[in-house]
């Protein structure tokens, strides 16, 4: 961590770009070992292994498995942005067309299915997966408020329940059905969902 003494950078801000190199290895290992044996049969001894460092290597960074799962999926889940444009109907179909495609191949869609299993069991996992969940359900509704907002759905709609809709059936083919639900389907899906409220 950075450190500054009155307002002066000291020696100790400048990374060590093998430190830094030792982390990003450390942290791949434990996608692909969050991917291949799931949250509840990782072990710091795996990702080492599968690193090719050893743990106290990594001790030295995390203090333990649920620190070092969390650091590597917040890197690794990043928001799914809509596209640039003015218009808002686009903008949610954009959206979700994009969170479809990463749901059906990103590397966060591989290990989600072990992350949430292990949720149900790990108090610190389930409040990490909440957490980030609950920063993308707000931006999702954020974008049906705008919607909203320009006219487009009446003022009373509720756009947090238009949110589940329309997110919900992108997330349970991935968890539930052989085929991810694919981005081409996402149009009809927004006309089912909202074109009886669209103005």
């Amino acid at each position: 961590m950075k450190q500054q003494m009155s307002g002066m950078v000291t020696d100790t801000d400048v990374v060590d770009p093998r430190v830094e190199r030792s982390r990003e290895v450390i942290l791949e290992a434990t996608l692909d070992e969050l991917s291949a044996v799931g949250y509840g049969a990782l072990s710091i001894e795996g990702v080492a292994r599968r690193a090719g460092v050893g743990k106290a290597t990594i001790y030295r960074h995390w203090d333990g498995k649920l620190e070092l799962v969390s650091d590597a999926l917040v890197r690794l889940k990043q928001m799914v942005q809509p596209p640039d444009t003015d218009d808002h109907r686009q903008r949610i179909v954009g959206l979700l067309e994009r969170l479809a495609e990463h749901l059906a191949t990103s590397r966060w869609s591989a290990c989600m299915p072990a992350m949430l299993g292990a949720a149900a069991y790990d108090d610190g996992l389930r409040q990490l997966h909440q957490r980030t969940s609950a920063e993308r359900r707000r931006f999702m509704i954020g974008i049906i408020d705008d919607a909203r907002d320009a006219g487009h759905l009446p003022p009373d709609a509720d756009t947090a329940q238009l949110a589940e809709l329309l997110v919900s059936p992108i997330f349970f083919r991935r968890l539930m059905a052989p085929e991810p639900f694919p981005a081409s389907d996402v149009e009809s899906l927004v006309a089912a969902v909202l074109d009886p409220h669209w103005q």
